[in-house]
């Protein structure tokens, strides 16, 4: 198979997984590793999708942070350790979580402590700490706000 052929086919394939929502670099890097792909094209690749503004990294983090605090109700801690799997620098992680509305971030939390409570027929304080802990929040905000 000619280099040509394998960059326009890495290209393709790399253009429809970045369609369809915000990935990172790594993400598709991944992809396209495991689509056996040589290292060269990968790179050749990627440094395309970042020229046509495809693949940005710093739109990636906003999006994926804001989206995750939102759909998921997940705090910053776990939002971060994320991140940082996907490949993102310390920089591109604190933009995209800087990117989260402060306001919003409070309201969601309380909504998780509003749900947690819902399910417990009795309220257990250190299972809720435990709750919101695995969802990534940050342990002065659990107990500014659980009182």
């Amino acid at each position: 198979m000619s280099d040509d052929l394998s960059r326009d086919d890495a290209m393709q394939i790399a253009m429809k997984f970045c369609g369809y929502r915000e990935r990172s670099k790594k993400e598709v890097e991944d992809k396209l590793i495991a689509k056996s792909f040589n290292q060269k094209i990968i790179k050749v690749c990627i440094e395309r999708l970042v020229e046509l503004d495809f693949l940005n990294n710093i739109r990636f983090s906003k999006s994926f942070s804001r989206g995750k605090n939102n759909n998921n109700r997940w705090g910053k801690n776990k939002i971060k350790f994320h991140l940082k799997n996907k490949g993102l620098t310390d920089d591109e992680i604190n933009i995209g979580i800087e990117s989260i509305d402060e306001e919003s971030y409070l309201n969601i939390l309380k909504k998780n402590i509003e749900l947690y409570n819902k399910k417990l027929k009795e309220p257990d304080r250190n299972k809720l700490i435990g709750h919101l802990i695995n969802k990534g929040y940050e342990m002065d905000l659990i107990l500014r706000y659980i009182s």
